[in-house]
């Protein structure tokens, strides 16, 4: 298997030329955007966070540069939890807009028009779900359409919005919009523009607009309101636009509100407050801990999930002292342990557990409730952390959530009460089972998710930070007078110091009003107080506010489903709400033209898989591979894809290999296409080279690191210090990073650890010496 893991790990960056980057549309007759054919005339963004709650207007219009009329296929990667509220495309002077359907309307309609000519006006974009009445919970990484008919030397323009949440973090917070390209060049856009606008009733600090790409200029800089801009002619989209800031650690609440009295609606508000990051969290941070990290090695972690998981594993032992313990279980069908119990977490223990995860193979199913009971009977003392490194989907064992669900509350709560371990995870990918994941962190503990379109690092740094912290217990609001709100939900369960803590509600009367968060930690209770804030007759200023209390309204009522099952007068609602507030729902589609004409065929070889996704019409697909394998694919109705599996021979050379494809449709014509495939077994050749050898406590060190074409990551580890990830510099041509000394380490000569990996998971290594002086 060692050959085939090789291979299953590589084929993912393959795999993703198929798939498009964000905002480009690929003509038909083409692989990948050509700019000779159609250019992007014009880019325009605009970005506004309105209290961690980020709303983003794209603008694109698009340039035939030929005579002929084109069609193609627009893709946009989405970022985080990002979410679909708006899409149109204009036809001349008209704008049509997709529409948020029931799904079983949505169903009939695709039925009806499916075997229809296309209009001009009929658009539609992948059918995104967000789960089912049993719990589970699936989003897409991104957004496609048709685009046709995009005429002779004309524009098209295509309009798009999306939601999103940027969450406060040990007082800091990060956006980013995905621009750089992870598959096809960079784009030139004619003209490109972006305005960042960042209110919060919060103090903002320590803004940062990262990057050099696009030179922000900030127009306007106070405590509570930034607005920065970039206008540029002929930009090359390189990069992504990304921004930090900071909250100021204020007890105070802060309440917003919004109320347009035309549309007879109630009026709504949020209420936030942080909690407080005191000396005593950062003491008991630097306590012992005892980490039991759950390592997903199923065949579903492939590609980026398994690259992610590893990445998040290897930052979270780096992360550990000496005087800390650990444990890795490698899961999948069966459960395999690095060590037989808990060791202290040395840098050679560490070193040992990433190797032996390294080593083990990707097979089998997922039985997530055995991984958990063997992590059960490992974490026994006291204040115990268990971190899932999974996309939480499950095939062996209790596999219903709702069930499995029952089963974990069951386990955990049967531990004694100081023995009870609190539950991280990082729900990996883009097809993570979110609530699932949501419910387990609900024990004690926290929930990251990483989705394959946004940057690892800011969510793994304060998903590691966080390890060790004491969150808050019963964090609760209170707003008076009580009979003037309804229909209050809280927002996310981070209750860790530094992060913010928010709620959304319906008001009925405009006027003023009373607002207090009260939380205990270590046993006393505190109480964050404001008076006197009043609640506008007229205001819609923050316009996020309506569509954010629905999506929580609905999130409840799904809730209420999961525990209880169907009932009309939910599921009406929530349809209701959904199309209202333009939001997709697992009782609701977003439709914008037929899947089964616009969708593309999507090549996905893996070991020991080959997956191909056509369009409806295709009654049959047959693989002819390099190595003399003729191999027909079965079609899976419940996926709607073909699969057939293979395995690479062991002799087969390194290099480029080639897949075809035999594709015949119902009416017997034949369809001939070719995807490749990479074999790679030899490591990548890695020289690294610091800017000095010789530095103090506390002082940054460059470093260089030369490494083969082929090479995927680069980390640098310096023993006290967090792992850094050297990254491609264009302006050094090199890869290149920064490594901190820690203040505290004592003098001597040390090492630093290079580990280059590249697409097929060979490893090298390089040490570097570092003299550190007094």
């Amino acid at each position: 298997m060692k050959r085939a893991t090789r291979l299953l790990v590589l084929v993912n960056v393959l795999a993703c030329v198929l798939c498009a980057d964000s905002g480009v549309i690929v003509p038909t007759d083409k692989q990948a955007p050509d700019p000779t054919v159609l250019g992007l005339s014009e880019l325009a963004v605009d970005i506004v966070v309105d209290g961690g709650h980020a709303t983003v207007s794209m603008r694109e219009i698009f340039h035939n540069k030929t005579d002929r009329i084109l069609e193609g296929a627009y893709s946009l990667v989405l970022p985080g939890d990002a979410a679909i509220s708006d899409f149109a495309v204009w036809d001349g002077v008209v704008r049509i807009p997709g529409v948020i359907l029931e799904r079983k309307r949505a169903g009939e309609l695709y039925e009806q028009i499916r075997n229809q000519a296309i209009d001009p006006g009929l658009l539609q974009s992948d059918e995104v779900s967000e789960g089912n009445a049993e719990g589970e919970a699936k989003h897409s990484a991104g957004f496609t359409a048709k685009i046709v008919p995009i005429p002779g030397q004309g524009y098209k323009r295509i309009e798009l919005q999306y939601r999103q949440t940027v969450p406060v973090e040990q007082l800091a917070s990060a956006f980013v919009l995905p621009l750089k390209p992870t598959t096809y060049a960079p784009e030139m856009a004619d003209r490109f523009s972006v305005t960042i606008h960042l209110l919060d009733p919060q103090t903002l600090s320590d803004f940062k607009i990262d990057g050099k790409t696009y030179p922000m200029k900030i127009t306007k800089q106070s405590a509570h309101d930034i607005e920065a801009q970039f206008t540029g002619e002929n930009v090359q989209l390189g990069e992504d636009i990304s921004f930090e800031y900071r909250l100021r650690n204020e007890a105070k609440p802060a309440v917003q509100a919004y109320r347009e009295p035309a549309t007879g609606d109630p009026g709504y508000f949020e209420t936030s407050a942080i909690l407080q990051n005191s000396k005593q969290a950062q003491a008991d941070a630097q306590a012992p801990r005892t980490v039991v990290v759950l390592f997903d090695t199923s065949l579903s972690i492939q590609w980026e999930k398994l690259e992610r998981s590893f990445q998040s594993l290897e930052a979270i032992l780096r992360g550990l002292r000496p005087t800390d313990k650990f444990n890795v279980l490698v899961f999948n069908s069966d459960v395999t342990a690095a060590n037989a119990t808990e060791v202290a977490a040395t840098p050679e223990a560490v070193a040992k557990a990433l190797d032996f995860v390294r080593a083990t193979p990707l097979r089998g199913g997922t039985n997530l409730q055995k991984a958990y009971a063997e992590a059960f009977a490992q974490a026994s003392a006291p204040g115990a952390y268990i971190a899932l490194l999974s996309d939480g989907e499950m095939t062996e064992g209790t596999i219903l959530p709702a069930r499995f669900g029952e089963w974990f509350d069951s386990a955990w709560n049967k531990l004694p009460m100081g023995n009870r371990p609190h539950i991280y995870v990082l729900a990996v990918g883009d097809d993570a089972n979110v609530r699932l994941c949501k419910r387990l962190a609900s024990h004690a503990g926290m929930m990251e998710e990483v989705r394959s379109t946004e940057p690892v690092d800011f969510k793994l740094k304060t998903f590691v930070a966080s390890i060790g912290l004491k969150p808050f217990d019963g964090v609760g609001l209170t707003m008076t007078p009580q009979t003037n709100f309804d229909l209050v939900y809280r927002l996310g369960q981070n209750d860790f110091p530094g992060t913010k803590a928010s709620w959304v509600g319906e008001y009925k009367r405009p006027g003023a009003g009373n607002a207090s968060v009260e939380s205990t930690r270590n046993g006393q209770r505190q109480t964050n107080q404001t008076t006197g804030f009043t609640l506008p007759a007229n205001d819609i200023s923050h316009e996020y506010l309506p569509a954010t209390w629905a999506r929580a309204r609905v999130d409840a009522l799904l809730e209420k489903i999961d525990r209880e099952g169907e009932d009309a007068a939910s599921i009406a609602e929530i349809i209701r709400l959904s199309r209202k507030y333009k939001f997709v729902t697992p009782y609701t589609s977003f439709l914008a033209a037929p899947r089964a004409l616009l969708r593309p065929r999507l090549i996905r070889p893996g070991d020991p898989v080959l997956r191909v996704r056509t369009d409806t019409s295709i009654v049959s697909v047959i693989a002819l591979f390099p190595f003399g394998l003729t191999q027909p694919l079965r079609y899976l109705k419940a996926e709607d894809i073909w699969q057939t599996r293979f395995l690479a021979p062991p002799d087969m050379s390194d290099g480029l290999h080639a897949v075809r494809l035999i594709l015949r449709d119902r009416d017997g014509h034949v369809y001939r296409e070719q995807k490749t495939f990479l074999i790679q077994s030899q490591p990548p050749v890695v020289r690294a080279q610091l800017s000095k050898q010789r530095a103090r406590p506390g002082e940054r060190i460059q470093l260089q690191v030369r490494a083969s074409q082929s090479t995927r990551t680069i980390t640098a580890w310096l023993y006290g210090a967090e792992p850094v990830q050297i990254r491609w510099s264009p302006s050094d041509h090199t890869n290149t990073g920064t490594l901190f000394v820690p203040d505290t380490l004592p003098a001597g000569r040390y090492s630093i650890h290079v580990t280059a990996e590249d697409m097929a998971h060979n490893v090298s290594h390089e040490e570097v010496p570092l003299e550190v002086v007094p």
